[in-house]
């Protein structure tokens, strides 16, 4: 697993090769809290996972909403794309039905992310 995180026209831009786990997940977004003090003074936030193949169990998904809502003070309101190919999407919607706090949508190219 390969991930890389820049930032393209003030939007933070994190992308994920190879395999994937949702601990994989989890890491880079610590690696973002530590690296990006203020979030919100970036756009958003685009997670391209099209190059990534997912290895996730349901449980997963309760254990990331469970880790955003932890640190909800320093991403509320920040927007968030994810960008990836069916049948993943249909995790995103799950997971942005249990987060309307947060603005979570899927794409299916980066450049409609943007």
């Amino acid at each position: 697993m390969k991930v890389s995180i820049k930032v393209v026209d003030n939007v933070i831009l994190r992308s994920f090769k190879g395999d994937v786990s949702y601990q994989d997940i989890l890491n880079s977004w610590d690696d973002i809290l530590a690296k990006f003090e203020d979030l919100t003074a970036y756009n958003g936030l685009i997670s391209d996972f099209l190059e990534a193949d997912m290895h996730h169990e349901d449980k997963n998904l309760n254990e990331l909403v469970d880790f955003l809502k932890n640190h909800l003070d320093k991403i509320s309101g920040m927007k968030l794309a994810i960008v990836m190919d069916t049948p993943h999407v249909t995790r995103t919607i799950m997971m942005d039905q249990k987060m309307k706090s947060l603005h979570i949508r899927p794409f299916t190219t980066r450049q409609s992310a943007f």
